[in-house]
C-alpha cells in the first residue's frame, strides 16, 4: 500500500535559511519538493557548484572502492573516521597512484630494452666504439633460421638463436656500401646489466608503493569514508537550496516538502521549535506526491520488483501485494523441481546470515534479495513436490512415494491429462492461472479508474469485466452446482446483453449527451474497435502463460537428461563413478542456473506486461527521498 503524505510549506527569512536547512537535514523526514520555478530547475541542471560536488563524490567513491577491495576483510570497515583529515590522505593516494603509473611506464620501457638486448648478451660497448674509431663498423642483424644456409659467409658472426630467429653481427668498413640481406637491429644505448639493475630497482619501488597504499587503506579508509559522507550531505544541502523559491524581494525563502503521516509526532516536535512560518495540508489531485511503500513483511520483500518498473502515482494502487504472490507462484512453476527449491532456499538462508556476500558475481548481484530468494525457494520446493520432481527424478516413478497411496495418486493425477482430452493438466492449470491473473487485473483497473474518473467514464470497462469475469465465474458455479441448462443459458444471455449495451452503446456517455445522433452512430463503431483490440490482446496475453508450463517441462527434461547420462557413465563402475558424479553435479548446477534465469525473467514479464497492461498500471510516481544527513 501507499503511505499517506502531507504537504508542508515553510517561509524562512533569508538570514536564517542556512541554519534552517541544517536543522531540516538533521530531522531527516521531509522530502523537499523541487521548485516550480523553471529558472531554478535550469540553474540546478547547469550549476558548476553542483557538478563539481558530484564529481568530487564520484572521485572519492572510486578511491574508497579501490581501497576497500585492497584491504578485503583485513580491517574493520565499520569504524568511524574523521573527515577533517581525509583530504591529505586523498592527496597522498593520488601521489602514490601517480608514482605507480610513472614507475610502470618506465618499467615497460626497460623491459622492452631488456628483451631487445637479451639475444646479444653482455658485451663491452667501449670496444665497439674503439673499432668504429679505427674505421670498422659492427652491425647487428636478425633473420630467419635458414638464413645461414643461403648465406654461409655470415656464419662467423652468429651470436644466438631463439626459436626460428637467429641473431648475428657483421664487421665492415665504415664507408662500405655492402648491403646485408637481413633486418638490422638498433640496440638501445644502455647495456643489458643496466636494464637488469633498473628493472630490479623499479620492482622494489613498486613493492614499496603498494605497501604504502595498503598502509593508507588499513589506517585511513574510515577517514576517507567520513569525508565522502560529508560531501554527500553538502550536495544534498546545495540541491535543496536550488529547490527553494524566492518571495518578498528575495528576502523570504519558500521551502515545500512532504512527510509521511506516520512521522506526525516528529514533525510536530520540529515545528514547535522552528522560527519559520509553516502551513500543513493534505495532498490534492494536482500534487506530485512522493511515494513511500508501506507493505506487510511478505510483500515488502518484493517491493524492489515494483521499483524496477516504476513507483505508483499517489492516486494509483500499489501493485506489490498482487505482484508478490503471483511472482512467487510463477517462479515456483517455472523452476518446478523440489530439489532446486531446497538449494535456492538454503542459499537465501545463508544470505540472510551474511554468508553469501563474497560469492563471485552472484553474491553482489543478489545482495539485499536474500529473504525473497528464501521465500521463492520454499515455494519452489512445495510446487516441485506437487509436480513430482526432485533433481530431475520423478519421485512417483522412482517409488519414493507409492502410486497406490492417496498422495502418490494425487501426484500421478497432476502429471496426467485433463479427463477426456489429450491436454496436460499442468498446461491447463497454467492457462487457468493466467485467466485468473488477467481477470483480477481487469477488476482492479475498473475499480481504480472508477475511483479516479467516475463510473460514467468506465461503463465500457465494467461491461468487459461483467462479460469476461462474470461469465467465467458464473460458468464455473453452474458446472459445480449443476444448474439447469435453461437457467444457465438465460443468465449468460443476460450477462452478454448487459455487457453489449455497456461496450457498444455506453462506451462514451459524454458523446451521447453532447450529440445523441453522433453518439448512437459512433459508439457502436468504437465498441467494435475496442472488441477487436480486446479479443486479440487477451488471446495473446493468455497464451503467454503457457510458457510457465513449457519452462517447467524444459527444466525437468534437461535435469532428467543429465541423470540419464550420469547413470549410463556410472553403470561402468570403478573410476567411471567419479565421472558420473561430475555429470550429476555440473549438469544440475547448469540446469539450476539456466532455469533460475528463465524463472525470474518470464514471471517478471507476466507481471510487467500482461498484468500491468490489463490493470492500467503506469508506474510514473516519484520515490520518497527524505532530505537528511547520510551516515555511513
Amino acid at each position: 500500500m501507499i503511505q499517506k503524505m502531507k504537504k508542508l510549506t515553510f517561509l524562512i527569512y533569508y538570514k536564517e535559511y542556512d541554519q534552517f536547512l541544517k536543522s531540516l537535514q538533521k530531522l531527516g523526514v521531509i522530502h523537499v519538493q523541487e521548485s516550480n520555478d523553471q529558472s531554478m530547475a535550469e540553474r540546478l541542471q547547469s550549476s558548476d557548484e553542483i557538478r563539481e560536488k558530484e564529481d568530487n563524490i564520484k572521485s572519492v567513491h572510486a578511491v574508497i572502492e579501490a581501497l576497500t577491495k585492497l584491504v578485503g576483510n583485513k580491517t574493520d570497515l565499520t569504524k568511524e573516521g574523521k573527515a577533517i583529515s581525509a583530504l591529505q590522505y586523498l592527496v597522498l593516494y593520488d601521489s602514490i597512484i601517480d608514482s605507480i603509473a610513472v614507475n610502470n611506464a618506465e618499467l615497460q620501457r626497460y623491459q622492452k630494452d631488456y628483451e631487445t638486448l637479451l639475444p646479444w648478451g653482455s658485451f663491452d660497448r667501449n670496444r665497439v666504439a674503439s673499432l668504429e674509431e679505427k674505421g670498422i663498423k659492427l652491425s647487428f642483424y636478425q633473420a630467419s633460421g635458414n638464413f645461414m644456409h643461403k648465406h654461409p659467409e655470415y656464419a662467423d658472426g652468429l651470436v644466438s638463436k631463439k626459436g626460428k630467429t637467429i641473431y648475428f653481427v657483421h664487421y665492415d668498413y665504415v664507408d662500405s656500401e655492402d648491403v646485408v640481406p637481413a633486418m638490422q637491429v638498433q640496440l638501445p644505448e644502455k647495456s643489458l646489466e643496466e636494464c637488469i639493475q633498473r628493472i630490479n630497482e623499479l620492482h622494489d619501488s613498486l613493492t614499496a608503493l603498494e605497501e604504502q597504499k595498503m598502509e593508507l587503506a588499513m589506517s585511513h579508509l574510515a577517514d576517507i569514508k567520513a569525508y565522502e559522507t560529508q560531501l554527500i550531505n553538502e550536495l544534498a544541502v546545495a540541491k535543496a537550496q536550488y529547490s527553494t523559491s524566492l518571495a518578498a524581494d528575495k528576502k523570504i525563502m519558500v521551502v515545500e516538502g512532504w512527510y509521511p503521516e506516520t512521522k506526525e509526532a516528529e514533525i510536530d516536535s520540529f515545528l514547535k521549535g522552528s522560527v519559520a512560518y509553516y502551513e500543513v495540508r493534505d495532498a490534492v489531485d494536482t500534487d506530485v506526491v512522493p511515494i513511500q511503500l508501506n507493505n506487510d513483511p511478505y510483500s515488502r520483500m518484493f517491493e524492489r520488483l515494483t521499483k524496477m518498473y516504476g513507483f505508483p502515482s499517489y492516486n494509483e494502487w500499489d501493485p506489490t501485494p498482487i505482484v508478490a504472490p503471483f511472482f512467487t507462484l510463477f517462479f515456483a512453476i517455472c523452476m518446478g523441481d523440489a530439489g532446486y527449491g531446497i538449494v535456492i532456499a538454503l542459499y537465501g538462508l545463508l544470505g540472510m546470515a551474511g554468508k553469501t556476500k563474497k560469492v563471485p558475481i552472484i553474491g553482489e548481484m543478489l545482495d539485499g534479495c536474500e529473504s525473497m530468494i528464501c521465500a521463492l525457494g520454499v515455494a519452489t520446493t512445495i510446487v516441485g513436490f506437487l509436480l513430482g520432481t526432485f533433481f530431475g527424478i520423478n519421485i512417483v516413478e522412482a517409488g519414493w512415494i507409492p502410486s497406490d497411496t492417496m498422495l502418490g495418486g494425487l501426484l500421478t493425477w497432476l502429471q496426467g491429462n485433463v479427463p477426456g482430452t489429450s491436454y496436460s493438466i499442468q498446461m491447463a492449470a497454467a492457462i487457468c492461472i493466467g485467466v485468473f491473473h488477467i481477470c483480477l487485473a481487469m477488476v482492479i483497473k475498473a475499480a481504480l479508474y472508477t475511483k479516479k474518473e467516475g463510473f460514467a467514464s468506465q461503463i465500457s470497462t465494467w461491461g468487459w469485466v461483467l462479460l469476461l469475469v462474470g461469465g467465467i465465474v458464473f460458468g464455473v458455479i453452474a458446472l459445480v452446482l449443476g444448474l439447469p441448462e435453461d437457467v444457465t443459458k438465460l443468465v449468460l444471455i443476460c450477462i452478454g446483453g448487459v455487457s453489449a449495451i455497456a461496450i457498444f452503446l455506453l462506451n462514451n456517455v459524454g458523446r451521447i449527451v453532447k450529440s445523441p445522433v453522433v453518439g448512437i452512430l459512433v459508439n457502436p463503431l468504437a465498441g467494435l474497435y475496442d472488441t477487436y483490440n480486446m479479443a486479440s490482446g487477451l488471446m495473446g496475453d493468455v497464451l503467454s502463460y503457457i510458457r510457465l508450463y513449457a519452462l517447467c517441462l524444459a527444466g525437468g527434461m534437461l535435469g532428467g537428461a543429465f541423470n540419464m547420462i550420469g547413470d549410463m557413465i556410472g553403470a561402468n563402475g570403478g573410476a567411471a563413478c567419479v565421472g558420473a558424479f561430475l555429470v550429476y553435479v555440473i549438469g544440475h548446477i547448469f540446469n539450476l542456473l539456466m532455469s533460475a534465469i528463465s524463472a525470474f525473467v518470464h514471471p517478471l514479464r507476466l507481471n510487467f506486461v500482461e498484468y500491468f497492461k490489463n490493470a492500467g498500471y503506469e508506474g510514473k510516481g516519484v520515490e520518497y527521498k527524505p532530505f537528511k544527513s547520510v551516515n555511513k
